[in-house]
């Protein structure tokens, strides 16, 4: 109670003292002496398509004959603080629209200047071959990660990238399996989106990572609301959208190349990006991207982690045309990794099983090794594909999407004799996905879409294990359209949408006794959303989106019976589970001005028939071991919360930065906590930015300190282990980008868990037999050419 107390004060403190600070600045600008120009004014706006009426996110916004550049957020504004009074000429570029400059002479301390952007057929539209994708909705919250944010990230999976947006933490199985978690909900309650396809893989594991290489992306973008009308079942809890950088429109050859390597398993990667296009053919674009990836025994403070290495090859191309009418991509990613899964979470009796949950720690010391042995995990993902779009006229437009996806996942036990080598569990898992859309742009700003989209899905079970499959075979099909409005106006935007959906699945599988399971299921719904942003000032925006959604249960929710290997535990489904049904609230609060950014967003989440994994209380016992049980139950559930992030430079040129969240979970039938829900978290940064030369730009040192409150809405007795202390961490990173001539050499350095504090993540499935990883040393170079 007292580490909660103190976390409330300590943000409630440092969110007035901010937004005082700022407004004081805002209101009370001090005068200046005759002859004297004023600074520190902001200068902040939206960009949009002209034609579809949509925020451009991502485009180009500099200040001319200045260092001042930045591009514009999810929600296509940009900011310019820092800037003094005068006249200014803003220039605004983007991919396949005409760039556009404007004159605006700063007065204000706050200003304001939009842009709509033509497309231009004299580019090619390369923007035509991502189809005028939709954006994040501009009444919902959401975050993107570009740029620095992106590269400090380099070298970790997807999951621990994300985590650098408020609201956002990991589930994690040890120390290489982790995926992201949105207000407190992750595996099939989030949808990503890999370059415009919905991912599809055996999301539904705890320790199913997804299979999407980060280095593709250039974008990662994090919607926190209900975008189950936009997307489909299965964006209940939020959507992340991970989108690689437009295919050129002209031939000359640029890319980069990235290394990095890291101290604590001593791991190294290498990833490559090369993009071009023909002076024969105009408007052909191409890009080729690959990387590799080695890793060992991850180290505790104190011990190493046995087994915790991987190995990773991915490679992707892509390929694109575009004229003045017409767009065309097609594009390929194979995701092949090969990771150890924790020796010590296989245990071989019930006894010692008992032991080492109390000792909380591995007997041995372990030692370093890049050795991938028993238990590991073997996924191989393929994704094709192949887009067509057509301008059917002014504000009119046809998009056609075709997804094929291949998933081979196999999970290796300690076994014995022939089947030594032999994976204990098989599955392979094609996808096949297919939109339509279609959206027009009326007058005065009214924008409709509507659409349709198709899954199959066929997910067999290779047979030769010699194990019962812990899922059953099935087919699977769904089906859904929508319908959705945009009004978007100089101070406020209003959107509202509706969409059915029905799915059919058939699946079929066999007990140890021979006895078959499975059977016909068929689930189907309507939901609906209605959102809208307000500008009260061109600091202030203030958004609120209401959306119901829904997500039919799971194969292995239904029918899972037996031991699944990768979380080393035995798993019981329930065949009887109904479809849940979510209604969610969510308000943002922004501000951004006079060197000051808050945002603060609150929500509540009640879910209906709510489909968890709870702790059974007992132990499973065989041949491989002694395994603690857990069953598929399902509730009433309401989960509320907030999180928050702010910026603020308070002094030239020093930063400082918070962000933190909390999510409240709880069973409304039994009145009681929901288990596994992330924990209260709190983090602090200063970062000193100095301007040392025109040659080497965004340059900054950065000390972090992280804070993790214990779970203590818990119900006692409910799981194998109490949940962990609460810890604290610091970190350090520092960098620079080194101009040379048209080229850029990127150099980052960090250093995470700087104190080397021995801990435990209450959400890493893990924590039972093991500590978390200890410090680690990265070092990042990347060449832009």
């Amino acid at each position: 109670m007292r580490e909660y107390l103190s976390y409330s004060a300590w943000l409630v403190l440092c969110a007035w003292l901010s937004l005082s600070s700022g407004w004081a600045q805002q209101m009370n600008v001090p005068a200046t002496a005759p002859g004297v120009t004023p600074c520190g004014l902001t200068l902040s706006g939206l960009i949009l398509d002209r034609d579809a009426g949509t925020p451009l996110v991502g485009a180009t916004v500099q200040i001319q004959g200045t260092s001042h550049a930045t591009s514009t957020n999810a929600q296509g504004r940009y900011q310019f603080t820092g800037l003094c009074a005068g006249p200014v000429a803003v220039t605004v570029s983007y991919l396949g629209f005409s760039p556009e400059t404007r004159q605006k002479r700063l007065r204000s301390t706050v200003e304001s200047l939009d842009f709509a952007l033509h497309v231009d057929a004299t580019l090619l539209k390369s923007v035509e071959v991502t189809g005028h994708q939709l954006p994040a909705s501009g009444a919902t919250a959401g975050s993107t990660l570009t740029g620095q944010a992106l590269e400090k990230a380099q070298g970790g999976s997807l999951a621990q990238a994300l985590t650098q947006v408020s609201g956002v933490t990991m589930l994690q199985t040890g120390g290489t399996i982790a995926k992201p978690v949105i207000h407190g909900l992750h595996s099939n309650r989030i949808l990503t989106l890999n370059n415009g396809i919905r991912q599809e893989g055996q999301q539904w594991g705890a320790e199913h990572a997804p299979e999407i290489d980060p280095f593709i992306a250039n974008r990662l973008t994090v919607v926190k609301g209900a975008e189950a009308v936009r997307y489909g079942p299965e964006a209940m809890g939020g959507v992340v959208l991970v989108e690689p950088p437009a295919l050129p429109s002209t031939p000359e050859l640029h890319g980069q190349l990235t290394t990095v390597g890291a101290s604590n398993g001593r791991s190294g990667t290498v990833s490559g990006m090369l993009n071009g296009g023909l002076k024969q053919v105009p408007g052909l674009g191409w890009r080729v991207q690959g990387t590799l990836k080695k890793a060992g025994n991850l180290k505790t403070a104190d011990y190493y982690l046995e087994n915790t290495g991987l190995r990773e090859v991915n490679y992707s191309a892509a390929l694109g045309y575009t004229s003045e009418k017409i767009g065309a991509e097609l594009f390929y990613s194979r995701f092949q990794t090969e990771l150890g899964i924790f020796k010590g979470a296989h245990i071989g009796s019930l006894e010692d099983l008992m032991t080492r949950i109390s000792a909380e720690r591995p007997w041995e010391e372990g030692a370093f090794s890049y050795q991938v042995g028993v238990p590991r995990q073997q996924i191989d993902h393929h994704l094709l594909k192949a887009k067509g779009h057509l301008h059917l006229g002014e504000g009119e437009n046809l998009d056609v999407v075709y997804g094929l996806q291949y998933n081979q996942r196999q999970e290796f036990d300690i076994r014995r004799g022939e089947y030594r080598s032999v994976p204990s569990l098989d599955m392979a898992l094609t996808t096949q996905t297919l939109e339509v859309a279609y959206d027009k742009l009326f007058s005065r700003g009214l924008k409709i879409t509507t659409g349709l989209n198709g899954m199959l899905q066929i997910n067999n079970n290779v047979p030769g294990t010699g194990a019962i499959p812990l899922i059953p075979n099935y087919d699977s099909y769904a089906g859904g359209g929508y319908l959705m409005g945009k009004l978007i106006r100089e101070t406020w935007e209003l959107e509202a949408g509706a969409r059915y959906d029905y799915k059919y699945v058939n699946a079929r599988g066999y007990y140890e006794n021979a006895q078959a399971y499975g059977g016909i299921r068929r689930f189907h719904n309507v939901t609906g959303s209605l959102g809208g942003a307000l500008h009260l000032h061109p600091a202030w925006t203030i958004r609120t989106n209401l959306g119901s959604a829904w997500r039919p249960p799971v194969v292995n929710e239904l029918y899972s019976n037996g031991l699944h290997h990768g979380t080393a535990s035995y798993e019981t489904g329930d065949a009887t589970l109904q479809s849940e049904k979510s209604y969610k609230w969510t308000n943002t609060l922004e501000y951004h001005a006079n060197n000051l950014q808050l945002e603060f967003t609150a929500y509540a989440n009640h879910i209906q028939d709510y489909i968890y994994l709870e702790p059974a209380g007992g132990f499973y016992e065989s041949l491989r071991g002694s395994f603690p049980t857990f069953r598929y139950r399902q509730t009433d559930a309401r989960f509320w919360g907030s999180d928050v992030s702010l910026q603020y430079d308070f002094w030239k040129p020093f930063r400082y930065e918070l962000k933190g969240s909390l999510v409240r979970a709880t069973d409304l039938r039994q009145d009681q906590y929901l288990p596994w829900i992330p924990t209260d978290r709190l983090e602090n940064s200063l970062s000193w930015r100095p301007e040392i030369s025109s040659a080497l730009e965004d340059t900054y040192l950065q000390v972090q300190s992280q804070w993790v409150a214990r779970q203590h809405r818990y119900t006692a007795g409910s799981d194998f282990a109490a949940p962990p202390a609460s810890y604290h961490l610091l970190h350090l990173n520092t960098g620079t980008q080194w101009k040379l001539g048209e080229q850029t050499l990127g150099l980052h350095f960090s250093v995470n868990n700087l104190t080397n504090t021995l801990y435990k993540e209450y959400m890493n499935r893990f924590r039972y037999y093991a500590h978390d990883v200890g410090r680690n040393f990265t070092a990042r170079v990347s060449w832009r050419f």
